[in-house]
């Protein structure tokens, strides 16, 4: 009996972790599966979403990969520029219903968390902190769609190669782990050393009034070439504070940074378009 009554309670508890998951393992459950050195870990290796979700008849493989703003992929980062990571997650089988994914960034020389996601105008995911002090982008909840894009920030220039790890699911939406699908992926970028070349001739030279920063401070640029241009601040971490579009005009033009929430610190005002980048350091005291 009490054997019987062990085996319900186990069961329960395992069904009512399954559902609680379907929001993202790290926002329920506060754990990393990705298969990352320093994730939670069984018979001491990190775990992924294939040990629970590995089971079939629904099959399933992880495709990750980082594009940058031309949609072509990388395998070399600009320090501080903005890339697409890209979950794919290819699956088939009875009872598919939807996907669901985890990815986090870290260093390779010492496997701390890059933490350069970002959740700017999230279509199908998140961005979840556990106590261990790592922050990962996963599915806000069972997704319709098996590809996730995934808004990332390379790190500071001097951080050396890095590795994104992913893993994802096919589900069945039975309200188990039972009868779906998973699999996993890593992916190395080596930092590229073309980084001071960046600076375009055809992007304009910025300035930023006051520096240091107050609550709101002003950029100025006389734009050569009118149209849309991302402006994006990260502090020396790498993690991007605010990112906007800003559609040029040609010539002289200004607008404002809203910096009243930054932490003191130094930051960069990064002005992207295409392929090409300038930027400008500032101090926030």
């Amino acid at each position: 009996m009490l054997r019987l009554v062990t085996f319900l309670f186990l069961g329960i508890f395992c069904t009512l972790l399954v559902l609680g998951n379907k929001n993202g393992r790290a926002s329920q459950a506060q754990r990393g599966n990705t298969g990352a050195p320093g994730d939670e870990t069984q018979s001491g290796q990190p775990k992924t979403c294939i040990n629970c979700h590995g089971q079939g008849p629904i099959l399933a493989s992880l495709a990750l990969s980082v594009l940058d703003s031309a949609n072509n992929p990388v395998t070399q980062y600009l320090p501080g520029k903005n890339y697409t990571a890209r979950v794919t997650i290819t699956a088939s089988g009875a009872g598919l219903n939807g996907y669901g994914f985890q990815m986090i960034g870290l260093r390779d020389s010492d496997n701390t968390d890059l933490d350069g996601f970002t959740d700017v105008n999230p279509n199908n995911y998140k961005l979840a902190s556990i106590p261990e002090g790592r922050t990962y982008a996963e599915h806000s909840n069972i997704s319709t769609s098996n590809l996730f894009n995934v808004t990332w920030t390379a790190p500071p220039t001097g951080t050396g190669s890095i590795t994104l790890y992913a893993a994802g699911n096919g589900v069945n939406s039975n309200g188990t782990s039972s009868g779906d699908g998973s699999g996993f992926n890593s992916l190395k970028l080596t930092e590229s050393s073309t980084f001071t070349n960046e600076i375009a001739e055809h992007l304009p030279k910025l300035t930023v009034f006051p520096n240091p920063l107050q609550d709101q401070s002003t950029v100025h640029l006389e734009s050569l070439e009118a149209g849309e241009y991302q402006v994006t601040a990260f502090d020396l971490s790498g993690k991007s504070v605010w990112i906007t579009q800003q559609n040029l005009i040609l010539g002289k033009t200004s607008f404002y940074i809203p910096s009243a929430a930054w932490l003191p610190g130094i930051y960069f005002i990064r002005l992207e378009k295409g392929n090409q980048a300038t930027s400008v350091k500032v101090l926030k005291l």
